[in-house]
């Protein structure tokens, strides 16, 4: 199969001003809302860049390293997510066309808005996680797996050592991709190139990549080797209801068609093994699910785990639909019912993230109880308190969260004062801001949504006495309520 070049033409126009109206929803969303949780944490990797962290490998946080030297604000550290998504939708466009040159041209739009159709996507789109950096890196190591393996050129080994190397600073998850390249060189039969100095010098490059990963955990008692060996091998039985949860929370958080398509194309590409892309895809997407799916029933999966599994199911989707949309009504029905359901949900969050509209019940808005509205004034005035207990004597007060869920919300809009989870439990919050120690006093913050747990966590001082709580206001009513208490002597 020859390798064709990107050039100008009506599909490429079309991808670039999706992009742009993509980009620009993105903007639109995220303008406003405070960042999440998820996000929050990961911008705290940055404000403490290291080579390496406790849950997660580093590229994240130098990459919101380099955007916080520049600007903090809620906008600013949207901007890479916005940016890898773009990226993304470009090498999986250039990778699909490549893959299917004897398909219309237009096959690779239709994988990107496949794609783009993904409700979590769009939410990797303008709240950074690991999973946006390893989503470009993903693509373009299949691009090069394919280069390499199907098309059997051996120098493309060094963008494999790239790509594999990048991918693995992005997320642990990347080490299916190993798997991917040696099932790969056993179904094209491409061992010879093991006497090439090719396969050698990728994985030289790959590991000079991961050396900081490695440097740092054998300074830190390998914390996050162990911290995810905890996760594979979970203690718990395996429980088929924990696995069916997690399909479930797939078929709605990327959308009905994207979950019956992908498996059905899955199918129709064992269908069809016989074909070198048919293989690469497989051997790309199923050691993930293999490894994430299997896991679920001992741990519920969150929706973007699994992403870069069904970005590559998205490349077989695109190939259903050009092959069987004229002759298939169901398809096309299928088709129009689950980007309608896309529409739809993406259409209304956006819109309620972008707008002061709120019609929900008082302290009951969902996009409040994600954590995106009031972190950043309820921080603030925690800040306050503390300070205003510094003030007095005793040991230095410090903010307390009684959940980790949140806590890095909180962090992040109150720092550099120390955030002290009252669990105790070791997370990455405990390398930058030590346990809560016995007598220890601060302000403990609760957000609505924990209220019901704010007697227990209380239960952990002394004593606690409540402050005026903060109501949020978004369209003239109560989104939802933070409350904050001054709590002495905790007890350990």
């Amino acid at each position: 199969m020859k390798i064709k070049r990107l050039v100008l033409s009506e599909p490429l126009v079309a991808l670039m001003g999706f992009i742009l109206v993509l980009t620009g929803a993105h903007v639109f969303a995220g303008f406003w809302a405070d960042l999440s949780e998820d996000a929050a944490h990961y911008a705290l990797y940055g404000f403490y860049p290291a080579l390496s962290y406790f849950d997660h490998p580093p590229l994240i946080g130098w990459m919101q390293f380099l955007v916080e030297r520049v600007s903090s604000s809620n906008l600013a550290l949207r901007a890479w997510p916005m940016a890898l998504m773009a990226a993304s939708c470009i090498t999986l466009f250039r990778l699909t066309r490549e893959l299917f040159p004897e398909e219309s041209p237009w096959i690779g739009l239709t994988a990107v808005l496949v794609l783009q159709s993904a409700v979590i996507i769009q939410l990797m789109g303008f709240s950074m996680l690991p999973d946006d950096p390893l989503l470009l890196f993903w693509i373009l190591s299949a691009h090069a797996l394919y280069r390499a393996l199907v098309q059997n050129d051996p120098r493309q080994w060094l963008w494999i050592g790239l790509w594999f190397g990048l991918a693995g600073l992005s997320k642990g998850t990347a080490v299916t991709l190993v798997v991917s390249a040696i099932v790969l060189m056993i179904t094209e039969r491409r061992w010879s190139q093991l006497r090439t100095p090719w396969p050698w010098l990728a994985i030289l490059v790959a590991l000079a990549l991961i050396s900081p990963i490695l440097w740092w955990n054998a300074h830190h008692d390998w914390m996050w080797l162990r911290y995810q060996i905890l996760h594979i091998g979970d203690p718990r039985p395996w429980e088929w209801q924990r696995f069916a949860k997690s399909q479930v929370i797939q078929f709605f958080s990327y959308s009905p068609g994207i979950y019956i398509l992908g498996y059905v194309s899955l199918l129709l590409a064992l269908r069809h093994w016989q074909e070198e892309r048919m293989r690469l895809l497989l051997a790309i997407a199923l050691p993930l699910f293999i490894f994430i799916d299997g896991a679920s029933g001992r741990e519920t999966s969150l929706p973007h785990w699994p992403a870069v599994g069904w970005a590559t199911v998205c490349i077989l989707i695109a190939w259903l639909l050009h092959r069987y949309w004229r002759t298939s009504r169901w398809l096309r029905v299928g088709t129009y019912a689950s980007a309608g359901y896309s529409m739809l949900v993406i259409g209304t969050l956006f819109f309620f993230l972008g707008t002061s509209v709120n019609p929900f019940p008082v302290n009951r808005n969902p996009l409040a109880t994600a954590g995106l509205y009031g972190w950043e004034r309820a921080a603030v005035h925690a800040e306050a308190l503390r300070s205003e207990m510094a003030a007095t004597p005793g040991p230095a007060p410090v903010l307390y969260a009684g959940n980790w869920s949140y806590a890095s919300q909180l962090a992040w809009y109150a720092r550099p004062t120390p955030v002290q989870i009252t669990d105790r439990t070791l997370r990455q919050m405990t390398l930058w801001y030590g346990n809560p120690v016995k007598g220890g006093r601060g302000v403990l913050v609760v957000p609505q949504h924990f209220a019901d747990k704010a007697p227990a966590w209380q239960a952990k001082f002394e004593r606690c006495q409540a402050t005026p709580p903060m109501p949020i206001k978004v369209g003239g009513k109560i989104a939802t309520t933070y409350y904050f208490y001054r709590c002495m002597g905790y007890r350990g």
